[in-house]
């Protein structure tokens, strides 16, 4: 008897031996299948898992629009038969081969892990990515991307409504590896997998393996004439209502939207009062945006549409709640302003 209980236990410990050996690398979460009584749903997953001989390494990659940062959990595991056991979870061992690995956790919902073996040579990169606008192509997707600076970013494509231009991005780095990390829900982490100057590679794991591209963008738009003053009469665009007056104006009071452009700050006056705001220009001068008001407010990004001698338009969100709608404001240069102003201003 006590033999029979010595081989079973030899050939368990094989087996979890031999199952260990093929789970050592370093695995990216490629996507996640939660199985429902309709149809499947897969999700992305920002984690990684690093297994070794005797831990397991769990890294997970941040989301600041939700106040979350990165974590790292340190765990020994156990592998009994196909069950891998860390950090008080257990999942089941569907399967694992050279470059995939498949966990399941079944709970009140059956859920599927999908893992991609990361390469064993990945070389730390010399990235120039901050301060630079890239066209940003892959698989039925294209955009364009501007790192305004080590932190955050402006969609300044055409794939994103307005309010939604900024966002965060970081470089996140783990051992030799470099990833590209958009605070954006569902997004990826992006592999970088070479890069050159003016060229980024990257690869997204999802349930396809895909190779995006970042390529600089060397345009500027001529903004040499931006500068001075500017007003527009406000038209009424597709019967949009002017905001209403501070209380206790008087109902004739100019509805007119001045801006003093300044190499600086810019001012806007409109019904008697005026707010001063540093502003800064994207890498390709196509967009003007005011720092402090980049990521709390829906007027943060204005995209310059045309300047021409003493023509100005710009598109900005509009005044509702529904993030896909805009307007274009149009704008004559004032060449020569007679009139004193006697607004009272404020400076943010």
């Amino acid at each position: 008897m006590k033999r029979i209980f010595y081989i079973l236990f030899s050939f368990v410990f094989l087996i979890s031996c031999k199952r260990g050996n093929e789970l050592e690398g370093i695995w990216i979460g490629s996507y996640q299948i939660s199985h429902t009584d309709n149809e499947p749903v897969l999700s992305s997953m920002r984690l990684l898992l690093d297994i070794s001989k005797d831990q397991i390494i769990y890294k997970t990659f941040d989301y600041p629009m939700f106040g979350e940062k990165d974590s790292i959990i340190i765990s020994p595991y156990t592998i009994i038969e196909n069950k891998l056991i860390f950090d008080s979870d257990t999942f089941v061992i569907k399967e694992v081969t050279e470059d995939s690995l498949i966990l399941s956790n079944h709970s009140l919902l059956k859920e599927d892990f999908i893992f991609k073996r990361l390469p064993k040579n990945n070389k730390k990169l010399n990235l120039e990515i901050k301060n630079n606008a890239f066209s940003f192509v892959g698989p039925n997707y294209t955009d364009s991307i501007d790192f305004i600076n080590d932190s955050l970013m402006l969609h300044i494509g055409n794939a994103f409504y307005t309010n939604s231009r900024p966002r965060h991005w970081s470089i996140n780095s783990y051992k030799s590896f470099d990833f590209l990390v958009f605070d954006q829900i569902g997004s990826p982490p992006y592999l970088i997998s070479n890069s050159s100057k003016n060229e980024v590679s990257l690869k997204m794991y999802f349930s396809t393996i895909n190779d995006f591209k970042l390529t600089k963008i060397n345009y500027e738009k001529n903004l040499s004439d931006l500068e001075g003053s500017w007003v527009s009469a406000y038209k009424n665009n597709q019967d949009l209502p002017l905001p209403p007056p501070p209380p206790n104006y008087p109902k004739n009071i100019n509805t007119k939207l001045y801006l003093r452009i300044k190499k600086d700050s810019l001012e806007i006056e409109q019904f008697g009062r005026t707010k001063s705001k540093k502003w800064e220009l994207n890498s390709t001068k196509e967009f003007l945006y005011f720092p402090k008001d980049l990521l709390t407010n829906k007027y943060g990004v204005w995209k310059i549409v045309k300047i021409e001698g003493d023509k100005l338009e710009i598109e900005r969100n509009r005044r509702s709640n529904i993030p896909s709608e805009k307007e274009i404001i149009e704008f004559d240069r004032i060449i020569n302003n007679g009139q004193q102003s006697y607004a009272s201003k404020t400076q943010e």
